[in-house]
């Protein structure tokens, strides 16, 4: 894939190398990769349009928000990122929460909430792992089943409601697509929901990171860790949702080391994870 889940500077075998790799000599050579109709599962990241050029900010400010993947990504770069003298981080996480349930948190309106406060240069969103619930319509006093059309509507109108804000004030988009799991059911809504994700965030002009062949075997089965040239290293956590600290930072690889190719004028500010 065009990005790596180890580092090159490891000599690292990472589950579905071969894929990343083609993946990104594709991209190395112009080839910018659309949405051409509903339901593609996406395997490479996901882009609406070409990057506009701008030039670097003085300093990138990065808000994260989602569930507790998104929280656990924001806590395992929070060490490294944040000795980075031109960058800033923002914590606008919430664990346990989701998309389905805006009686709980209304992650609409809390998006749109955090990029007033904190005017971000980009919004970095992953969540999904509590969404296998019904999606419940306050307004409508009514909820929908997972698997049904008013849950696929519903929802993506939820996920562009969220994106859309950040897109407004200039700010770039990043989605995270939801892992492969280890259970099975939860993997087959996974990626379901990945699907409806994908097609409203690229649709409203965000860039979409899909996380499922980073996390799979070549036979596209839940893999708990990676291959190295020093033996295999775990990055899943136990309950076969969540990931390790290393874990989450080779999934953000997935983005940062290769921001050159999404937003250039970010890149300077942000730098690539391949180091840690």
């Amino acid at each position: 894939m065009l990005l790596q889940l180890c580092p090159l500077s490891e000599n690292a075998v990472a589950v579905g190398v071969d894929e990343f790799l083609t993946s990104r000599r594709r991209l190395l050579q112009g080839a910018m990769v659309l949405l051409s109709s509903a339901g593609v599962a996406a395997s490479e990241p996901v882009l609406a349009q070409p990057a506009a050029e701008r030039a670097p900010p003085e300093q990138v400010k990065i808000l994260f928000c989602g569930d507790s993947l998104a929280q656990g990504m924001f806590l395992s770069l929070n060490g490294v990122l944040r000795r980075r003298a031109n960058l800033r981080i923002v914590n606008g996480t919430l664990h346990a929460t989701g998309v389905t349930r805006s009686d709980e948190h209304d992650w609409p309106t809390a998006a749109r909430d955090l990029v007033a406060r904190n005017n971000p240069n980009l919004v970095i969103f992953w969540i999904g792992a509590n969404d296998f619930r019904p999606l419940v319509v306050r307004e409508q006093r009514t909820r929908f089943a997972f698997g049904t059309q008013g849950f696929a509507d519903g929802y993506g109108r939820r996920v562009t409601e969220m994106v859309a804000p950040a897109l407004a004030s200039g700010a770039r988009v990043v989605w995270f697509g939801l892992p492969n799991m280890r259970n099975a059911q939860f993997a087959g809504a996974a990626r379901q929901l990945n699907e409806i994700q994908q097609n409203a965030v690229v649709m409203a002009g965000g860039v979409f990171i899909p996380t499922w062949e980073a996390t799979s075997d070549p036979q596209g089965r839940f893999t708990p860790s990676v291959t190295l040239d020093r033996g295999a290293r775990t990055f899943r956590a136990e309950d076969g949702v969540h990931f390790t600290d290393w874990g989450y930072r080779r999934i953000a690889s997935l983005f940062f080391d290769e921001v050159d190719h999404f937003f250039p004028d970010l890149a300077p500010g942000l730098g690539r994870l391949n180091d840690t």
